[in-house]
């Protein structure tokens, strides 16, 4: 009888992402991963055989939790306007969960160039997915590009925003999505010179 399997698939990508969170994915390494579980090197590869395995593995959890946060938060998966609305909504669900992943994200573009390739490709088909000919696709992708740029640069650590800024920019993201302004200006800063 073989033994029974104690070290669970998704310990081991959690351990993974805490490990890159902490060193960088230049630290991400079969050593690191079982240092942080607390198991041999052969622990982690007896469920990934190497460190790209980890990585596909990474990328591709971080893949199928968006597909399924997409799947229950999405309307009419026929509308761009209700894809765009879901992600927008995704993206300002800033969590925990947002804040480890960014590593899984983060590891796999810069070590795998097919990663990189995936998500060129997807990001390509969220952007002609809108018809840009109408003033509600511009404001779609404007209000698209605005969400994910402010959710990269936060879960990143470019650029520190607090709660309140978050629900701001969220709420102004959502607006121009809306085909709406901004309700509110606070803070305005004018670049006339």
């Amino acid at each position: 009888m073989g033994r029974i399997r104690t070290i669970e698939r998704d310990g081991i990508l959690d351990a993974a992402e805490a490990v890159t969170l902490a060193k960088g994915p230049s630290g991400l390494t079969i050593a690191a991963v079982a240092e942080q579980m607390g198991i041999t090197n052969g622990g982690v590869q007896y469920s990934f055989r190497s460190k790209e395995a980890l990585i596909t593995a990474m990328f591709e959890r971080w893949q199928d939790e968006y597909a399924q946060r997409m799947a229950s938060s999405c309307d009419d998966p026929t509308s761009d306007h209700a894809l765009t609305r879901a992600h927008i909504a995704y993206a300002a669900n800033y969590d925990d969960r947002s804040r480890r992943g960014a590593p899984s994200l983060l590891v796999s573009l810069l070590n795998s160039p097919q990663h990189m390739v995936a998500t060129r490709k997807w990001y390509r088909e969220r952007l002609d997915a809108l018809d840009i000919s109408t003033a509600e696709g511009r404001q779609l992708r404007l209000a698209f590009l605005a969400m994910e740029g402010a959710f990269l640069m936060r879960l990143f650590g470019l650029i520190e925003i607090g709660s309140d800024e978050w629900r701001g920019i969220v709420n102004d993201v959502v607006a121009l999505s809306d085909g709406e302004m901004p309700h509110e200006q606070v803070n305005a800063r004018s670049c006339a010179a």
